[in-house]
């Protein structure tokens, strides 16, 4: 019983919807920021919509070559444009955050000087 006293001393309640909405509201940013996150869930529907429209051919007809009888989701497809997307999401972000580091340096900077 030990252990499951420990538990209990231990346990700490879940954070209040204020305390996480005003952890949340301390983070900025700015346009390179939102532009990748907007640019990410383009991405990320845009590789759903394109992996059912670009459809693979599971079993093609015996007799005419071109004629694809089976079709089946390209989730390859859907990959490629999800991990594209990151990438290009990513790297906006980091340039996002880069320019919010520089900018609060140069504020600091021309404070003391």
């Amino acid at each position: 019983m030990e252990f499951f006293d420990e538990i209990s001393k231990l346990k700490k309640d879940f954070p209040k919807f204020n305390s996480v909405t005003s952890d949340v509201k301390e983070y900025d940013l700015n346009f390179y920021q939102i532009f990748a996150v907007g640019l990410f869930l383009l991405f990320f529907f845009m590789g759903i919509v394109f992996g059912n429209l670009f459809a693979t051919c599971e079993a093609a007809s015996y007799f005419y070559s071109d004629m694809c009888l089976v079709t089946q989701f390209n989730y390859s497809l859907m990959i490629v444009i999800w991990f594209c997307g990151t990438l290009l999401s990513v790297l906006l972000f980091s340039v996002g955050h880069i320019i919010t580091l520089l900018s609060e340096i140069s504020e600091k900077l021309s404070k003391n000087g």
